[in-house]
């Protein structure tokens, strides 16, 4: 295996590996990448919907985070790795969420190390935080090391085998925490939410006015391709928001606005949110255990803790440490969203 920053003068023509290349995240990633000149290997489940992709000039590849060969066939001769691939749910078993966010990135750093990868990006998130609601929160927050939920606890362990393989010198590696992303494609935040807008059943928590904590998809893109090839991005890891005040009330009320629907009514205390959120969850597992349910509950206590607490990110050392600064600005980003919402998803 190379030590860490063996991969430097190779040639431009080896591919950056996307993995989780057809969600959200990963695929505009894809499209960036390859859209500035970059080979791109998009890794996708045997499952994944990959019309998107085959739109775009990438290498398909299938693959899954439990399958090392796959990993290794997928990681070889590859220059970057931008691991997007995760588990994001509230709703699966412990033992479900671990094996991709935890063990599913221990093997796709074992790839890339044994591939001589020159940099991997770890796309974490700031929910490693544990939601603490406070202002300005930075890389340095330690929290009271509180369990948090089972997609947050596995993230903190992702990112700790991230830094380890870096401090062994198995490969550069740097650490994105993105706080909220919003944009195009945003399915599974502001899809949801807007449908749910739109049917009259969205729901705030303490009246909406906690931070949203909102990143614009192509500021978060803009800060993955910087870490590419920043000398001082290895080692670190950098909250990326745009450091917005908006919050859930305002992004709701703009939404709704826009797409001619009434202002959102609904709203719980948080207490009480958290409370119904957590029988939610686990009378839900219950439930799917033994009927095999596939549609989750309406809340969860990783959704009350989003919506009701505070999500005030600094992305100060993003921009001193690496010059980045968000492109996008919140009018503009929530145009191009609402445009996106109403060509392609409502």
């Amino acid at each position: 295996m190379s030590p860490a920053g063996a991969g430097a003068g190779r040639a431009s023509d080896e591919p950056c590996l996307v993995t989780g290349a057809s969600g959200f995240i990963g695929g505009r990633l894809a499209e960036r990448l390859a859209r500035e000149g970059h080979p791109v290997r998009a890794l996708v489940r045997p499952t994944s919907d990959t019309a998107r992709l085959e739109t775009l000039d990438v290498e398909i590849l299938r693959g899954d985070l439990s399958d090392p060969a796959s990993l290794q066939r997928a990681a070889a001769g590859a220059r970057h790795v931008l691991h997007c691939a995760a588990l994001v749910t509230d709703w699966a078993t412990s033992r479900e969420i671990r094996q991709t966010n935890v063990e599913g990135t221990r093997m796709m750093l074992d790839a890339a190390a044994g591939a001589s990868v020159e940099r991997f990006i770890h796309l974490s998130t700031t929910d490693v935080y544990g939601h603490p609601g406070g202002r300005a929160v930075d890389e340095d927050f330690q929290g009271d090391g509180g369990f948090g939920n089972w997609y947050t606890h596995t993230k903190r362990q992702a990112e700790r085998e991230v830094q380890d393989a870096h401090a062994a010198h198995r490969l550069e590696t740097v650490i994105l925490r993105p706080a909220t992303v919003y944009g195009p494609g945003s399915a599974e935040v502001i899809g949801q939410i807007a449908r749910a807008i739109q049917g009259g059943n969205m729901l705030l928590v303490d009246r909406g006015r906690a931070v949203a904590g909102l990143c614009y998809v192509d500021n978060l893109l803009d800060a993955a391709m910087i870490a590419l090839r920043h000398e001082a991005a290895p080692g670190n890891a950098f909250n990326v928001s745009d450091g917005l005040a908006v919050t859930w009330k305002q992004l709701t009320g703009d939404l709704a606005a826009d797409l001619g629907c009434r202002e959102v009514r609904w709203s719980i205390p948080y207490p009480l949110a958290g409370a119904i959120g957590f029988s939610l969850e686990h009378g839900y597992r219950l439930l799917r255990s033994g009927t095999g349910l596939s549609t989750p509950a309406l809340l969860s206590r990783q959704a009350v803790q989003v919506l009701g607490r505070d999500q005030d990110f600094s992305a100060r050392k993003l921009r001193e440490t690496l010059g980045w600064e968000p492109r996008v600005d919140y009018p503009a980003g929530l145009r191009a969203t609402l445009e996106w919402l109403e060509a392609e998803y409502l």
